[in-house]
């Protein structure tokens, strides 16, 4: 190991035992303070963590806790230049130090410090909070921050649901964690879901148990995202979704308004009567198996049809109408 990572390590493991009997230092409130942002994707949430008023920040120390049951920790990352000592993971908690080498000047004013992924394994809206923060200048001055910072990833806006038809049902859904926007703060309502994202969306719904090493049986396995296989797992195992003849899954394959359907039935433990058929005028369109379906799913007033009491089985599903239809089965 290299001179300059053997002082970092040293620096590191001191604010270590520090963190065992430091009494700490309450700070002004225009001393340095640290905030939480939360990123919500599909299947992953990034909590970054982020210092303002710094001076001369040379290491740091602090503890991350989260809810063990709603997401999974998969890694972290600092973007200072200098050594990060492996994150110590234990109960729901992380352990988190990182510090410069040599003789490299401390950060001032603000700067990101580390950034933190989990992976989603249920529906809810996790909370986060930062404690035991512990800022290091470069003279191995010490003070440490008394004030614990909380985060829930919740309270999105987005910029292009206003307005919209399912904006209501929108923000419900992103609120329970079942589906999420993008970074550039859409949620892009009119954009088509694929199979993956459908049942990963409806397994966070239900609360269905993730495996944390899902075994597929499917012939295409190795195509399904990673982040959707333990989704696909669990929906497989709750008998809602299967593949196709081939004994392939399609995960990117666009799902279509009739499969969606069928899903929905499915996951409220129905099973409709063989020869029930809606009564739209392009029931002829709807696949044979998905006929008695649609006629549940529409006659309870979960799915409607698109206007001139057509339902248009084949058309692809959007991001609007998924987050609507688990709102509503949410309701019923």
């Amino acid at each position: 190991m290299s001179t300059l990572k053997t002082n970092a390590l040293l620096i590191l493991s001191a604010l270590l035992l520090l963190s065992l009997w430091s009494p700490g230092t309450l700070l002004a409130a225009n001393e340095p303070a640290l905030s939480l942002k939360a990123t919500n994707r599909e299947a992953t949430v990034i909590i970054e963590v982020k210092g303002q008023h710094l001076s001369d920040l040379y290491a740091y120390q602090f503890s991350l806790a989260y809810d063990s049951k709603l997401v999974r920790f998969t890694g972290a990352t600092s973007p200072i230049a200098g050594f990060t000592v492996e994150p110590i993971v234990k109960d729901g908690r992380i352990l988190f130090a990182h510090s410069k080498v040599g003789s490299a000047k401390g950060t001032s004013g603000e700067a990101a410090l580390a950034s933190f992924t989990f992976e989603r394994i249920a529906g809810s809206a996790a909370k986060f909070v930062l404690h035991e923060i512990k800022l290091v200048d470069s003279a191995l001055k010490m003070v440490e921050l008394g004030k614990s910072i909380s985060l829930s990833n919740l309270g999105a806006t987005f910029k292009d649901v206003a307005g919209h038809w399912a904006e209501k049902s929108i923000m419900r859904a992103v609120e329970q964690g079942w589906v999420a926007g993008y970074s550039d703060q859409t949620y892009r309502p009119h954009k088509h879901v694929t199979r993956a994202e459908f049942v990963a969306m409806l397994a966070r719904a239900l609360q269905l148990p993730i495996a944390s090493a899902p075994e597929l049986e499917f012939a295409d396995r190795d195509t399904i995202p990673a982040w959707a296989r333990g989704y696909i797992a669990a929906a497989v195992e709750a008998r809602l979704i299967a593949g196709y003849a081939d004994g392939t899954f399609q995960a990117g394959k666009l799902i279509t308004r009739a499969e969606m359907a069928a899903l929905i039935v499915r996951s409220q433990g129905i099973v409709p009567a063989s020869g029930d058929k809606p009564g739209f005028s392009d029931s002829g369109d709807i696949p044979q198996w998905a006929l008695p379906y649609i006629a549940e799913a529409s006659g309870r007033g979960w799915i409607k049809g698109v206007g001139d009491n057509r339902f248009a089985p084949l058309n692809h599903a959007n991001r609007a109408e998924a987050a609507h239809l688990l709102v509503t089965i949410h309701q019923d």
